[in-house]
């Protein structure tokens, strides 16, 4: 929309031909795929024109903010045989799958439940910006952010979720925002997930801990490691096994995950699953990893939420 700016990225990336309207492009273009990068504001509009035009969409979480504009959206697929699906890169980072993968696999046992902590540090880029779109979203930052724990919630206990209750404080010193602390607590009758979301925190933190009736999965979604706890007694030898296990453990994984963090490797597997994910189930005929339907309900509980704000 920004004629200049698209002008000036052209330019820096050496890209043949730009468009400043949407419609414009999806006409003029033979696509596939088309890739919705924009504030969610915008998502829902975008999204329906391309699958009109009969454009495959990949869409930047969430789906959309308001509950109606992603009921929309499912309308539109409908009619149609294009593939839609969310960027969801939490769920797709390689630690998280493998933790899906092994709780479909039996090896948690019952699930019982997770917890979910995100923490930001007051120099996070959208808070510490008074400017930021975010800010004018139902739920502000928090409006921006809910759906990566949510979506988590989802992964583990399913997607007939329900908010049970929130708490929301105000800790900070940034008046535009209203809150920054929040206290979610989410049920489904496979468990209950509770999600802690703090920006007043020292270092940023993306920690998830899921609970099984045979062994407790410990993961660090920035650091991507996950820990396996097993049975164990509170005996001093167990006490030291134990220390020793995720001793070892952490240090295996972690200094696998600096090497590849520096040789700048990292990160980049979860993006490219969800499109991975959207070209199966384009040539397959079969549902993607993040289906519109489990994006709708993420939008549903978030907009839940929002509104208790």
């Amino acid at each position: 929309m920004n004629r200049d700016a698209a002008i000036r990225v052209a330019k820096e990336w050496n890209i043949d031909r730009f468009y400043t309207d949407f419609s414009e492009m999806l006409k003029d273009q033979q696509l596939s795929i088309v890739s919705i990068l924009t504030p969610p504001q915008a998502h829902a509009s975008l999204a329906i024109k391309a699958i009109e035009e009969r454009v495959n969409v990949f869409v930047e979480k969430p789906l959309t903010i308001a509950t109606g504009e992603a009921e929309l959206i499912l309308k539109s697929l409908k009619g149609s045989n294009m593939k839609l699906t969310v960027n969801y890169n939490w769920l797709l980072s390689n630690v998280m799958m493998k933790a899906i993968s092994l709780i479909r696999n039996g090896k948690a046992g019952d699930v019982l439940g997770a917890c979910i902590t995100i923490l930001h540090t007051k120099d996070d880029e959208m808070a510490s910006n008074e400017r930021h779109w975010s800010h004018k979203l139902p739920g502000g930052r928090f409006g921006e952010m809910l759906s990566h724990p949510v979506y988590l919630a989802q992964s583990i206990l399913g997607n007939n979720l329900s908010v049970d209750r929130i708490i929301a404080e105000k800790r900070g010193g940034f008046q535009w925002m209203r809150y920054d602390e929040l206290h979610a607590l989410l049920q489904s009758p496979s468990g209950i997930a509770n999600i802690y979301i703090s920006f007043n925190a020292p270092r940023p933190e993306i920690r998830l801990d899921i609970f099984g009736t045979k062994e407790i999965m410990q993961m660090d979604l920035l650091n991507q490691t996950l820990v396996e706890l097993k049975y164990r007694t509170l005996s001093k030898l167990d006490s030291a096994l134990d220390c020793l296990y995720m001793s070892y453990e952490l240090s295996c994984q972690t200094a696998r995950n600096a090497f590849a963090y520096m040789s700048r490797s990292r990160g980049e597997n979860a993006l490219r699953m969800g499109y991975a994910s959207l070209v199966s189930s384009m040539t397959e005929d079969i549902e993607p990893i993040v289906t519109p339907e489990m994006a709708n309900s993420t939008v549903k509980i978030v907009d839940d939420i929002c509104k208790q704000l």
